[in-house]
């Protein structure tokens, strides 16, 4: 039986960075919030999930890979440049 592959929180589509995606720092799943706002302009009072502690050995149950980016051709082309 082989063991699971270990996942990084970097690479899953629920985290989210600081100071560029969020205030904060972490995984920004629903369930895994520390507080959560539902009306978007109170977006900046919301508190992630500690990803450390969430994802401690690797195996987080909520792992989602993020969606490839598409190269620069393809943007630039669906731009109509």
């Amino acid at each position: 039986m082989s063991s699971p592959a270990k996942v990084d929180c970097h690479s899953c589509r629920h985290f989210r960075h600081a100071p560029y995606e969020a205030r904060l720092e972490g995984c920004y799943l629903e369930k895994n919030m520390v507080s959560k706002q539902k009306q978007a302009f109170l977006d900046e009072q919301q508190q992630p999930g500690d990803h450390d502690k969430i994802n401690r050995n690797g195996d987080c149950p909520d792992f989602h890979a993020r969606e490839a980016k598409p190269s620069l051709w393809k943007r630039l082309w669906a731009l109509g440049a």
